[in-house]
């Protein structure tokens, strides 16, 4: 196979086949074979969709999902506890999609109920003791956890109801995409952060978790397979975000803002004439009274994703050749220009905290289950993302009045309308995409994307037997 060839979705790794887990991880994927009688091929008529392509519609047909969790946390506790809540708590009618939408509903709730208490994010710091009630992130832990589990009983109701199917994948997939934001901004809330002054940390807290979720979809469009390490976010991440809600609860928000971390494993080797010292460049940029304990946290979270993100890019641009870095135009524009006007003019932001949100999710959403879309049905992926362009637009506009000079019709009212407009617009886009595309997939695999026990078809169709 050349460089430049992605594998066959259908042929699972050898690294996946031989992991006793990866059947024990896969999300809705694997079709069994009464599932695939119930099928019927594609005609003419059921390829003549608006979202598939007729090659889409006859690969889909094709596609088996490759993948493992080599977490140990994952084998021995969250794996086990899944399997136990579908054997002895899940009805065998109930759809894994439903599943998956009832975990992410958890999130939602919890994000609604900080959004109400903290709308500009910093309100659990800013307004003191008592401004904002506790109990609001100890339910989004609770609700972390819960999506969490639930988010591992759907793979495992699919196979137990032999519903497995390439929507379940993109479902879940979509799901975890639209959380992934959900999450960062709930947990930058549990922080304290600021999103005027602490711009750079909210949006690496934002976009570094993105970043490896698009950069794994990214690796398995390519190699077919989905291999979560030992340490991952799906498993350990979750889990401490989990435990950063439920320390802001027991202690309150405060303790991220000292410096007992950096008193206690930092400071001793700042300037020490007796042994390990740190470098003068890294001693220069340390602000005199040290490093809040959540911004420590944060530096060693990046450094350790990054050192892991960058070796995975150079092993898949090796392996498939160098232009395989082309479907990661997107994402490093998005973060770009989500970066660049808010940080020249921060007003924008301490404006806009929640609309910034939003946008930034659903642009996500867009381009990252359009590569997975693809992946599975062996389509090309376009790089160049349509919804991108009033993004890019902003940027100039932005630069060109804070650096430049030359853009005066940007005042604020006309930025604050543009990001609500442009927000709005997208946000429509994107739910009617995802309509239309569920309905078209719903059509091609002849089933029901919240009923496994309806037939699609009652007159073509055998009705679906569940074990």
């Amino acid at each position: 196979m050349m460089p430049n060839q992605r594998p066959n979705s259908s042929a699972p790794s050898t690294t996946a086949t031989t992991h006793k887990e990866e059947t024990e991880n896969q999300q809705h994927t694997n079709g069994t074979k009464q599932q695939q009688q119930q099928q019927q091929p594609p005609s003419p008529k059921t390829t003549n969709y608006y979202t598939l392509t007729p090659h889409a519609a006859t690969e889909i047909h094709n596609f088996k999902y490759s993948g493992a969790d080599l977490s140990l946390l994952y084998k021995y506790i969250l794996s086990p506890l899944a399997q136990f809540l579908v054997d002895y708590a899940t009805p065998i009618t109930v759809a894994p999609n439903t599943i998956t939408l009832f975990g992410f509903g958890w999130m939602m709730v919890s994000y609604c109920i900080i959004w109400y208490y903290c709308p500009n994010l910093n309100e659990a710091l800013e307004g003191g003791s008592g401004a904002v009630p506790g109990w609001i992130f100890l339910f989004n832990c609770i609700a972390m956890l819960v999506y969490q589990t639930l988010d591992n009983m759907d793979g495992k109701q699919a196979r137990r109801t032999g519903s497995s199917s390439p929507l379940g994948l993109l479902f879940d997939h979509g799901c975890d995409a639209a959380n992934s934001i959900i999450g960062s901004a709930n947990w930058i809330a549990a922080w304290g952060y600021t999103p005027s002054t602490d711009f750079l940390q909210c949006w690496v807290m934002i976009f570094f978790p993105m970043g490896i979720f698009y950069i794994s979809t990214w690796e398995e469009f390519f190699t077919g397979s989905l291999i979560l390490p030992i340490v991952n976010g799906p498993s350990e991440g979750l889990l401490f975000g989990a435990s950063l809600s439920l320390i802001t609860f027991l202690v309150g928000v405060e303790i991220w803002h000292g410096t007992e971390l950096y008193d206690a494993f930092v400071a001793p080797y700042v300037n020490n004439d007796d042994g390990f010292t740190l470098p003068e460049a890294i001693v220069e940029r340390i602000p005199s009274n040290g490093i809040r304990n959540n911004d420590l946290m944060l530096i060693g979270g990046v450094i350790f994703t990054s050192i892991a993100l960058t070796a995975l890019i150079i092993k898949v641009a090796r392996q498939y050749g160098a232009q395989t870095l082309r479907h990661m135009i997107p994402y490093f524009v998005f973060a770009i220009c989500t970066y660049v006007p808010f940080a020249l003019d921060t007003t924008i932001i301490e404006r806009n905290a929640r609309t910034y949100l939003h946008l930034s999710s659903v642009l996500f959403v867009e381009m990252v289950t359009q590569l997975m879309l693809d992946h599975v049905t062996e389509e090309k992926y376009n790089p160049y993302r349509i919804a991108l362009v009033p993004l890019v637009l902003f940027t100039f506009l932005i630069v060109g009045r804070e650096v430049m000079g030359v853009v005066d019709m940007m005042n604020d009212r006309v930025v604050d309308d543009y990001l609500l407009s442009y927000t709005v617009g997208v946000t429509v886009y994107l739910l009617c995409k995802i309509r239309i595309l569920i309905h078209e997939l719903c059509a091609e695999l002849n089933i029901w994307c919240f009923d496994i026990v309806t037939p699609r078809n009652a007159t073509t169709t055998p009705e679906k037997k569940v074990n």
